[in-house]
């Protein structure tokens, strides 16, 4: 296991104070953590990287990717599945390959198998990343949703990219076809690995009562998940993604599973403690690899630093416009100012950092090791600059006059639907219990009626205070599962996610609080 003994520990203290520094200050966590781990790596004491690339891919990454995808919206990723899939595969294909001819242009000697392993490293955005810019600078939906799918999706890609170009490494050669058959392999075992332990996950999530139980089996998912992946040659960040997408969307159209809350909370803690992690450690590890480099080495890294950020932007700006131009129309279509926003949100992070740690160890030839060294500073560097860059991502996009989305509208239609369908429910729960000749608790009816109406006429959301009597229970239950089924309802006919999760995470804070004062004889 990492060994934690050589202030590791110390050094994720560190990380995450600076971390909760940038979000009381209301920065974005990436640079400042980046920066305190250069500052660490500059200290001739303190934490250093582990050796072990495969425990750092198990321990973080694979969480890490786990978390974001769980905040990702399934209905909106099958809904822009089309320009994902052609960025998250056919760009990280153009870019590796663009990469690769730079990289070997430029290093004399440099075997054209690591030229292109460099290509494939550098390749995939930054999930991470990507997601807290895109939402800081408050980008339309669909384009934030592009953005997060792609970087979600072609981590999968370019790591089976990396895969591909350290057989070649290691082998002297790759034949077409086994190349062909690495993909394979692959996309189709992570596919299967992940979308059979999400369904398993969904069904523990649809049978099992105990949120506890299902929240700690959620919780560990993406360790045994990812190695399960790779143990069979599949790609263990598609298979994470796969399983989290079903996880997210059976949490959230499953109306009584009542852990979505704490679940959404714990993973938010996790994600944060991960990202700052993984900056830290690829800021920890920059300077060292840097000042490790040869004389020789250290003359090319400027140029070669240069030629790939520039062949990074530019493989981006032609392939993003390519396909905006070629994208017909309908969900899949990308207007030429969302292309230019797209081709502009290329921040690479620690998936790439942690990526190029299996460089010197696993090119397999002893020759190669500082040609390792070389693309694994290069990939250091390269992430500090886009990362540098990404702030202007707002600029960029006020500059082309991309207005954010305005969900304003449907925030109101949902509140006004939801409070019609539970008036709706309230009268239906009146009606049976008068067909059964059963009392109601006096005063029960119109308080929740009273509650319901003034919702519906100032559209602000639901009160807090459920249930005016014990007695009432049965009644307001029934009408908070209708307004939920409402939610879902309208989610499958097309309503946005990002205002079907905060209005079903009110309705679930009401229904909590009723369990609350459930009777003792219910």
């Amino acid at each position: 296991m990492v060994d934690l003994s050589e202030g590791l520990l110390a050094g994720l203290l560190v990380a995450l104070g600076v971390a909760a520094f940038a979000r009381w200050r209301g920065w974005g966590i990436a640079i400042p953590v980046l920066v305190a781990g250069i500052a660490f790596g500059l200290l001739p004491f303190g934490p250093s990287a582990p050796d072990d690339a495969g425990e750092v891919f198990l321990l973080i990454l694979a969480p890490l990717v786990f978390g974001e995808a769980l905040s990702t919206s399934y209905v909106d990723f099958r809904r822009f599945r089309r320009p994902i899939f052609a960025l998250a595969v056919g760009l990280v294909l153009v870019t590796s390959l663009a990469v690769g001819a730079v990289a070997s242009t430029l290093v004399p000697g440099i075997p054209l198998s690591l030229a292109f392993a460099l290509g494939a490293i550098l390749s995939p955005t930054d999930a991470v990343a990507v997601a807290a810019i895109a939402r800081r600078v408050a980008l339309p939906r669909r384009v934030v949703t592009i953005l997060e799918g792609e970087s979600l999706v072609n981590d999968g890609t370019g790591l089976t990219l990396l895969r591909v170009a350290l057989a070649a490494a290691a082998t002297g050669t790759v034949s077409g076809g086994e190349i062909a058959w690495i993909l394979l392999q692959s996309v189709v075992g992570g596919l299967i690995v992940g979308v059979a332990a999400g369904l398993a996950l969904a069904w523990l999530i649809r049978r099992d009562p105990d949120q506890t139980v299902v929240n700690a089996f959620v919780l560990i998912a993406p360790i045994p998940v990812y190695y399960l992946a790779e143990t069979v040659d599949g790609s263990g960040i598609l298979a994470v993604v796969a399983t989290a997408l079903i996880v997210a969307n059976t949490m959230l159209t499953h109306r009584r599973f009542e852990g979505r809350r704490s679940s959404v909370a714990i993973w938010r803690q996790i994600t944060l403690i991960l990202s700052a992690a993984a900056f830290f450690l690829v800021g920890l590890e920059l300077p060292e690899t840097v000042l490790a480099l040869p004389a020789e080495d250290l003359r090319i890294l400027p140029v070669l630093v240069v030629a790939v950020v520039a062949v990074l932007v530019a493989s981006r700006l032609v392939f993003v416009v390519g396909y905006s131009l070629v994208s017909g129309r309908g969900e899949g279509h990308i207007g030429p100012r969302e292309a230019i926003v797209l081709a502009w949100a290329g921040a690479r992070g620690p998936v790439s950092g942690l990526a190029a740690f299996s460089l010197p160890l696993g090119v397999g030839v002893e020759a190669a090791a500082d040609d390792g060294l070389l693309l694994q500073a290069t990939t250091f560097v390269v992430i500090g600059i886009t990362l540098a860059l990404s702030p202007t991502l707002g600029l960029v996009a006020r500059a082309v006059r991309l207005e954010p989305l305005d969900l304003d509208d449907d925030r109101r239609e949902v509140r006004v639907a939801v409070a019609t369908r539970g008036l709706d429910a309230l009268d239906e729960a009146v009606r049976d219990a008068a067909g059964a000749r059963e009392s109601l608790p006096q005063g029960a009816e119109e308080a929740i009626r009273q509650r319901l109406l003034a919702e519906l006429e100032t559209a602000s959301g639901a009160s807090a205070h459920t249930g005016q009597l014990a007695d009432a229970y049965r009644l307001e239950m029934a009408v908070l599962r209708a307004q939920q089924d409402e939610l879902l309802r309208l989610r499958e006919s097309g309503t946005p996610d990002a205002v079907i999760r905060p209005a079903l995470h009110e309705l679930d804070l009401q229904v909590s609080a009723l369990r609350a004062r459930r009777p003792a004889d219910d």
